[in-house]
Formats: C-alpha cells, sequence, structure tokens
C-alpha cells in the first residue's frame, strides 16, 4: 500500500477497514479502533468476520460475493442492521472494491450516525415541545378572549362583544335591506332577589336567565349580559315580524314562573321590550334606547296587571 495512503485514512472520522477477498484484514485506521475498541496490532491479520462477530451473517457473504464479481457498491443502513461494531453505536456500512498493488481488495466504511439520531431524536423532542407550547398558548389565547369578549359571570357576550357584532349585522341589514331586531330584558325585582336571598344565590339566578335566553334564541343570535340584571339580545336577519315572534314565544313560555334555587322558591319574570331596524332606529344607539323604552312599558304593564290581581 503506498505510504500516503495511510496517513490519509488515518485522518478520516470514519471506521475504515481494508480486507482481502478472504476476508483477512490488512487495515484498521484509528477511528475503527475508537469505535470498537480494538487496537489495529490486535486485527491485523485476523478475519473480519471474526473480529466482528455481527457480520457472521448471510447477508455480509452475499454481499461480499456481489461485490467480488461485479464491483457495484453496497451500503447498509444502521436502521436495517444493528450493533455491526458494538452495541453503544449504530452505523451505515459502505463496501468498495479496490485495487491496490494489482490485487482486489475490499473497503468497509463504517459511518458512526450515533449523533445524527441523537439529533433526530433531539429534534423529534423539541418539535414535540414546541407542539405543547403552540396547544398552551392556544389555550392561553381562547382564556384571554373568553376574558376580553364574555361576561365572567354568566358566560354570555359582554358589551365588547356586543358591539362588535352589533356593526357587523347593521352593516349586513342595511346592504341586504332585512330587519335586525333588538331585545332589551330586564330581570324584575332582581335587587329584592339578591336582598332576600343573598348575591350567591342572585348570580345563579342570573346564569339561568342567561342559560334561558341562550336557549330561546337562535344560533346566529348574540346574547349579552348588557348591566346588573340587563340583557341585550341581538336578532340578526329578521324577515318579518313573524321571525321575532317565534323567538319571543319561546321566552315567553319560560319568562314568568317559579324556579328552585339553592332550595328556595324563588318567582322569576322578565321584562322585554323589542325594536326593529329601520322602523325605531338607524344606529345600534336608537334601537337601544326604543328596546328599553319598550321594556319600561312592559315592566309598567306588568306591575299595573300585578295590582288588578290584588285588588281583585
Amino acid at each position: 500500500m503506498d505510504s500516503i495512503i495511510p496517513g490519509i485514512l488515518n485522518c478520516i472520522n470514519e471506521g475504515i477497514i481494508m480486507i482481502t477477498e478472504d476476508l483477512e484484514i490488512t487495515y484498521w485506521n484509528p477511528f475503527m479502533e475508537r469505535l470498537s475498541g480494538k487496537k489495529s496490532s490486535e486485527v491485523l491479520g485476523k478475519k473480519v468476520n471474526q473480529v466482528l462477530p455481527a457480520l457472521e451473517r448471510p447477508f455480509f457473504y452475499s454481499a461480499v460475493e456481489r461485490l467480488i464479481s461485479r464491483g457495484n457498491p453496497i451500503f447498509f443502513s444502521a436502521a436495517m442492521h444493528r450493533k455491526l461494531v458494538n452495541p453503544d453505536h449504530r452505523v451505515n456500512l459502505k463496501m468498495n472494491r479496490v485495487l491496490l498493488e494489482g490485487r482486489s481488495n475490499l473497503l468497509l466504511e463504517f459511518i458512526d450516525v450515533t449523533n445524527q439520531f441523537q439529533r433526530i431524536s433531539q429534534l423529534r423532542d423539541y418539535v414535540s415541545q414546541l407542539s405543547h407550547l403552540n396547544n398552551q398558548l392556544k389555550q392561553k389565547e381562547k382564556v384571554i378572549e373568553k376574558l376580553a369578549y364574555y361576561d365572567k359571570l354568566t358566560g354570555v357576550a359582554n358589551r365588547a362583544l356586543f358591539d362588535k357584532f352589533a356593526d357587523k349585522y347593521l352593516s349586513m341589514a342595511r346592504d341586504h335591506g332585512t330587519m335586525l331586531g333588538l331585545m332589551f330584558v330586564d330581570v324584575n325585582e332582581f335587587k329584592l332577589i339578591n336582598d332576600t336571598y343573598g348575591h350567591n344565590t342572585g348570580d345563579k339566578v342570573m346564569t339561568r336567565v342567561a342559560s334561558l335566553l341562550t336557549e330561546s334564541t337562535r344560533k346566529n343570535d348574540i346574547v349579552c349580559r348588557y348591566g346588573g340584571d340587563e340583557f341585550l339580545v341581538l336578532l340578526p336577519d329578521i324577515r318579518t315580524v313573524r321571525d321575532y315572534q317565534a323567538i319571543a314565544e319561546r321566552i315567553e313560555v319560560n319568562k314568568k314562573r317559579h324556579i328552585v334555587q339553592d332550595g328556595y322558591d324563588i318567582w322569576l319574570s322578565l321584562s322585554i321590550g323589542i325594536s326593529f331596524y329601520p322602523d325605531d332606529g338607524i344606529t345600534i344607539g336608537d334601537l337601544i334606547e326604543k328596546a328599553d323604552e319598550y321594556m319600561y312599558l312592559n315592566k309598567h304593564q306588568m306591575r299595573t296587571q300585578q295590582k288588578n290581581m290584588l285588588s281583585d
């Protein structure tokens, strides 16, 4: 072997072995010493399949025969052939036929890919951590959005979300020539409920009112807690008064009734006013003001009816 070749092979960060066609080891570079834990002086002149028992397999002998007869390079991956050199390292094996001093020799290159697998594993862990962090951020975004746009007590829209949808639905009604309904809902005698049964029970009653309104309205309707005991309900795409009446009838069934909350039998009643774009106003402010006015008329009528019933 030319004197320059060993010097070059000694510098390569791959395990290099030269063997004869009879599998006798003629060269074993320093990197192969580190990879295998076996010194060159211990292995030269020995059969490679004896020094590396993992090669004592049909696939290796078959590869040697093909390489000698055809000369085509052969490659074995670490993923398919593990522990070729030692249990702690994964190596790819490349085999080539080379001509040295007029004789055919076989060049075996053991490429340590252990670090590559470790880096891939680290990358997978990193991607998994990023995915987990991304999911956490999405959950936090949902929490932030809920805090920003939804009433903390009842879970329905707050005034910020109401304003956002109100402008959108008003523009749609104006562009499509449809009506926009707005309900103003007030819980009658809510202060009395709070004073009689306590604020904790009062909060639960308010939550039940929010659920009642949500269940009685349509999917695209927006139920909003407007104030302490007041709610607004946006009713988009109202084409006729009959569309509103179907919703109102569902609310009417439940707006005056006894409920049991925290063991208390509580009389729950709602006063409701409704306004429509464009008949009652062309801005959301106009519609709220008109619905509020109609709500107080409804409240006054209910009180008059109650007085008449008591006087009878």
